[in-house]
């Protein structure tokens, strides 16, 4: 049985911008998340393969681009990437957060998740922010907000991480992106709606929030099965 990761697009209202930054800048402390990422970009050329030579072959007859040469194309993220990194994707620190977001008598976020959330993604296997990191590219998609799709993006920043985003999703085109998406094993029925929707969805999110004078938290957890909803949603 594959995994069901999950990525969870939340608006966060003027009164829990504190508490909700605060908790976000813990989990960044925790879990040493800007130091792993710059020295796995720095080693990621060095990073031992666990595909073999010859499985590499036959995948790339399929799936063009699915393993690349790291020192040509430093910028495309591959299927070793997709494997190497998954400890950056989903970090134990920033998945606990959802430990205490609606639950308890103190959650982190005040209103119930049916109120805050904007988006759950459930995707098959490829998270997706791992897909957007395929679709764009390792230096496009380090200029989107955050960590790697976890991120918290304050009131006041909204209009301007939009305009961001905006401007890196247009430098793709979407045939591009698709084709980097697909490279990484993100196809199949569960998965294909939102490997095309996947832009315009981040997008909708940004524009509602701006809307609204509202923040946007956004959290990876690993596996739909184990995530801990609250128990009226």
């Amino acid at each position: 049985m594959s995994a069901n990761p999950v990525w969870c697009l939340l608006r966060v209202q003027p009164t829990d911008v504190l508490n909700v930054k605060k908790v976000f800048e813990r989990a960044v402390e925790r879990a040493q998340i800007s130091d792993k990422l710059q020295n796995f970009i720095h080693k990621r050329a060095e990073y031992k393969s666990e595909f073999h030579a010859q499985d590499k072959e036959i995948f790339n007859r399929y799936i063009p681009k699915a393993f690349i040469n790291k020192q040509q194309t430093p910028d495309v993220f591959d299927w070793d990437d997709l494997h190497n990194a998954y400890h950056l994707f989903f970090p134990s620190a920033f998945a606990e957060i959802f430990d205490n977001l609606f639950i308890g008598e103190t959650p982190i976020i005040s209103v119930p998740m049916s109120q805050a959330l904007l988006e759950l993604v459930i995707t098959n296997r490829v998270g997706a922010p791992e897909m957007l990191w395929g679709g764009l590219g390792w230096k496009r998609a380090s200029r989107l907000p955050g960590y790697l799709g976890n991120m918290f993006v304050p009131p006041a920043d909204i209009a301007v991480v939009l305009a961001t985003i905006e401007e890196v999703f247009q430098e793709v085109p979407s045939y591009e992106f698709l084709q980097g998406v697909y490279a990484i094993g993100a196809g199949g029925t569960c998965n294909d709606g939102y490997a095309e929707s996947l832009q315009s969805l981040i997008i909708s999110c940004f524009c509602t929030v701006l809307k609204e004078g509202n923040g946007l938290l956004a959290l990876s957890y690993p596996h739909m099965g184990s995530m801990p909803f609250p128990k009226n949603y």
